[in-house]
């Protein structure tokens, strides 16, 4: 029994038997069956995605053919393109009307609450206007004695300042929460570009005829690129 027990454990400790066991690997040996063990489990994946393609694509063999030109037709109708080059039609045209109507509407409606807070200053104080309020009005022509101070609604920053053949100066301030206001018809100006002023400041003379005429300013008040009516924000008399 002893001589039996004595070669076994011979056979287990000096030959490769001893591999078996537990704890006998070396650490290559340990990292290389590792190694090949994600291989084996990589190969199966891919045999099993194989064995999937290779059903699907019996199935598909198997169709009747009213079937199989179903599909085709389906998946030809699915990635036909559109020419970007041929004019749009009456029906898209109609859309993109109705969409700019509505965004034009949507930005009015905001434009109030964003003013919420602002006083707005008349640009030319003791003045009339050459017509009564318009509910439609996007300008106002105010009528006023020449030589009369125009001064900004709002507190901003003057952004342009150009002059206008046979009409004087324009004036364009940018003020807080997206809003403009711009003034025409100024005979001498007294702001520059990329002045900041407060309200009420001066920002130049009305005045582009003869001292005996009466002369013309008008205004304008914009919201984020979007005419207003400068009535609904400033009492005109």
């Amino acid at each position: 029994m002893t001589a039996i027990t004595s070669m076994v454990s011979m056979l287990i400790l000096f030959t490769p038997v001893r591999t078996l066991l537990p704890g006998y690997l070396k650490e290559s040996q340990r990292q290389q069956v590792i190694a090949t063990s994600i291989r084996v489990d990589s190969l199966l994946t891919h045999t099993e995605l194989n064995s999937s393609y290779i059903a699907n694509l019996q199935r598909i063999l198997n169709m009747p053919g009213d079937t199989i030109e179903l599909i085709k037709t389906m998946a030809a109708d699915s990635i036909q393109e559109i020419d970007s080059l041929l004019p749009a039609s009456e029906r898209e045209k109609q859309f993109v009307r109705q969409f700019d109507e509505q965004e034009r509407f949507n930005i009015k409606v905001l434009s109030p609450i964003a003013a919420e807070g602002l006083d707005f200053f008349p640009p030319v104080a003791g003045a009339y206007t050459t017509s009564p309020r318009d509910p439609q009005a996007i300008s106002v022509t105010i009528i006023c004695a020449p030589k009369t101070p125009v001064t900004s609604v709002l507190s901003g920053t003057v952004i342009d300042c150009h002059k206008v053949l046979g009409n004087g100066y324009t004036v364009i301030i940018q003020h807080s929460n997206g809003f403009i206001s711009k003034y025409s018809g100024i005979a001498t100006l007294l702001v520059n570009t990329g002045e900041k002023i407060e309200t009420g400041t001066p920002i130049g003379i009305s005045g582009n005829n003869s001292e005996e005429k009466a002369t013309q300013v008008v205004f304008e008040l914009w919201h984020k690129g979007t005419p207003l009516n400068p009535w609904d924000y400033i009492p005109f008399f």
